[in-house]
């Protein structure tokens, strides 16, 4: 069942306080009971957000230091150490977090730290470690393991000279506790992949001959914002020659007669979740040839999806797509570490790349096992020997029995638009 994307007093739609409560508890879960640590100190902004579902502007974000927090294995929500001024504006919005749980960042770790100078630097990071360290003390697990989830060479040697022992294992914790979605997750994802189709429609009506890709962009970009998204950096659509191989941005080159056009609406957003999900366009009629590498393309695609369910390995699903080498020479691939990005899966939620990933040049050796309630985005490619490609990818959720796809827009042929 999709709700609506606005809440009304009529419909409960996605229940708000149990996706903040749900993942937390999942991180506390990963945190304390499998890996038995004191505290989580998170510089992380994604982690930062999963576990206090807060938000920032994303000039702060990742790892920049302007902004973390600390959740501790007592308390039942975390600290966050917000930016300059934004607290207010936090403990105006966001009333599930107690008022003293909201308070200044020490501006001075993470990027942010090596355009101040040496001193200043220096003089940041004591205070960054006394603010950690007070309240460690406050919760009674200053003695105990601190998890991390980043590594700044500075703020480790700080840590270790105020005697704080730490483990980087932080971040695997919450990339455990973040691999399995609530339901209330899942439900973020339709509806990124709702707005993605608007922006689908919007390039649609765009493609014909003359036009630039930067106009495309535009109406790709608007159709998301006009529909509740937002775009964290991402979404590009190609054309023509730089189909193929996947150029993964676009050039503003004008659109001829027979050009294929494909987008991804990567890192589109709804609610913090992202989307990673191609679609494949002709303006007017594509070429024998084209056709026959969508069907292919379409064929690796869905023969892997078809064999995913909870319990398969990822070796199963890689296994499904045709070595590299062997299909790709005339873009000069010789080894699969030369395919990465291409005809591969990978998890997704408040990041674009999440467990699991499924590629063969790491599946088929170290292979995962798929559980329930996963969601990823995956992925095929092919040229058509003629000097264009085709790009198409799904977004799915695991369920008990095999897949849903949260992907809407047609697949099964590459769109043609008439001129």
């Amino acid at each position: 069942m999709s709700y609506p994307l606005s809440k009304v007093d009529w419909i409960e739609g996605i229940n708000l306080d149990k996706l903040r409560t749900g993942r937390l508890k999942r991180a506390k879960e990963q945190l304390f009971e499998v890996r038995k640590f004191g505290a989580f100190l998170s510089l992380n902004e994604w982690n930062t957000r999963y576990i206090t579902s807060t938000y920032t502007p994303l000039w702060t974000t990742p790892n920049s230091g302007l902004r973390y927090s600390l959740l501790c294995r007592d308390a039942d929500w975390p600290i966050i150490y917000e930016q300059g001024d934004i607290g207010y504006h936090t403990r105006r919005f966001c009333p599930w977090l107690p008022a003293e749980n909201v308070k200044y960042a020490i501006t001075g770790t993470g990027w942010i730290s090596r355009i101040m100078g040496d001193s200043a630097h220096q003089a940041q990071l004591k205070k960054f470690v006394d603010q950690i360290k007070a309240d460690l003390k406050k919760h009674g697990v200053l003695n105990q393991v601190l998890a991390v989830d980043f590594s700044d060479p500075a703020i480790m040697a700080a840590l270790d000279k105020e005697g704080i022992k730490y483990s980087m294992d932080g971040y695997m914790a919450l990339l455990d506790a973040r691999k399995i979605k609530l339901p209330e997750e899942v439900e973020c994802l339709r509806n990124i992949c709702s707005i993605s189709d608007a922006a689908f429609d919007a390039l649609r009506g765009s493609i014909r001959p003359g036009v630039s890709e930067n106009h495309m962009m535009a109406q790709m970009m608007a159709a998301i914002y006009e529909n509740g998204g937002e775009v964290v950096s991402g979404v590009f659509c190609t054309s023509g020659p730089t189909t193929w191989p996947n150029l993964r941005h676009w050039t503003g080159r004008h659109i001829n007669k027979g050009d294929v056009v494909y987008a991804d609406m990567y890192n589109a957003s709804w609610n913090g979740y992202k989307t990673c999900y191609y679609r494949t366009f002709s303006c007017g009629e594509p070429s024998k040839a084209t056709v026959e590498a969508y069907q292919r393309a379409y064929t690796w695609l869905y023969d892997s999806i078809d064999v995913i369910k909870p319990g398969v390995s990822t070796k199963k699903v890689a296994e499904k797509w045709p070595s590299g080498p062997k299909v790709w020479a005339d873009i000069g691939v010789k080894n699969e570490d030369m395919t990465a990005g291409n005809n591969w899966a990978h998890g997704i939620g408040l990041t674009l790349y999440e467990p699991p990933l499924i590629w063969r040049g790491c599946s088929l050796d170290h292979p995962m096992t798929i559980e329930q309630d996963m969601c990823f985005a995956i992925e095929t490619q092919e040229g058509d020997h003629e000097g264009q490609g085709v790009r198409i990818e799904e977004v799915l959720h695991v369920t008990r029995t095999g897949v849903e796809i949260l992907s809407k827009w047609p697949v099964k042929e590459m769109v043609v638009c008439p001129i």
